[in-house]
């Protein structure tokens, strides 16, 4: 599968990440060229946010937040979590 890019409001703000599909089954989420996180649907349909260590990163650094430029402080949560799940299934969904 092919990367591509969604887009959330956070912070009130409308946010692009590029999202990377894993052959192993999981979504890379990237921000300004770097990994900010990786989710998965689980057997049971929901979706759960890997661990570092558990996300293959590649030739990708793993995102660090930085103080006093124009990007968002993001926080891997639940409430992050099911905002780009919703928006990459409508995405598989229209791709179909």
């Amino acid at each position: 599968m092919e990367p591509f890019n969604i887009r959330i409001k956070l912070q009130g703000q409308t946010t692009s990440l590029t999202v990377l599909p894993n052959d192993k089954g999981y979504y890379k989420l990237i921000y300004y060229a770097a990994i900010l996180g990786a989710i998965e649907e689980t057997t049971e349909g929901d979706w759960r946010i890997l661990s570092a260590d558990e996300i293959e990163a590649g030739d990708l650094p793993f995102y660090v937040p930085e103080n006093g430029n124009d990007r968002i402080d993001i926080t891997m949560n639940h409430e992050f979590t099911e905002q780009v799940a919703t928006a990459i299934a409508n995405h598989l969904s229209q791709a179909d």
